[in-house]
């Protein structure tokens, strides 16, 4: 098997791990995986080292068990999105998904970006929820079709 081939173990395993083997009463493909592997086949300053996933999906399952961590854990938490219609949940995940690296930090806790938010202070990936749960309060960024740019917007000079 060449580096470009989906492992069938590999996806065997995440499935399981998600509890998305063949149901009949499953949900409908979302499309997401075929995008996903449009975007895999045809980029070209991206790239999955296949070792390196199957490392790193063993390694998430094996905590999963360990701590016995589910999506109804995660869900527990009081920043994480509650259940607000499947689209909505979908499109926070998203957002907060492709923000989560510009939190990471080496910084002690006390020294990095925190948000003030329901009487807290949050720090790290914390901080991202927290912000996106305030801003969810004021509008749909969520959406991406919610904002456009103004039409007398410009990109700042370099």
């Amino acid at each position: 098997m060449s580096d470009d081939e989906a492992d069938p173990e590999l996806l065997a395993l995440l499935a399981q791990s998600l509890g998305l083997g063949p149901r009949p009463e499953a949900p409908p493909s979302t499309g997401v995986l075929k995008s996903a592997e449009y975007i895999y086949d045809n980029a070209i300053d991206v790239a999955i080292v296949t070792h390196g996933t199957k490392q790193a999906a063993v390694m998430l399952y094996e905590q999963l068990k360990k701590r016995q961590y589910s999506t109804y854990d995660w869900a527990r938490h009081e920043l994480h999105p509650k259940p607000r219609g499947g689209e909505a949940t979908v499109n926070f995940i998203f957002t907060m998904s492709i923000l989560n690296f510009s939190f990471w930090s080496d910084l002690p806790e006390d020294q990095r970006f925190a948000v003030d938010y329901r009487g807290r202070k949050w720090t790290g990936y914390w901080s991202l929820v927290a912000a996106l749960q305030r801003a969810l309060e004021e509008g749909q960024y969520t959406v991406p079709r919610y904002a456009p740019l103004p039409a007398t917007y410009s990109r700042p000079s370099q």
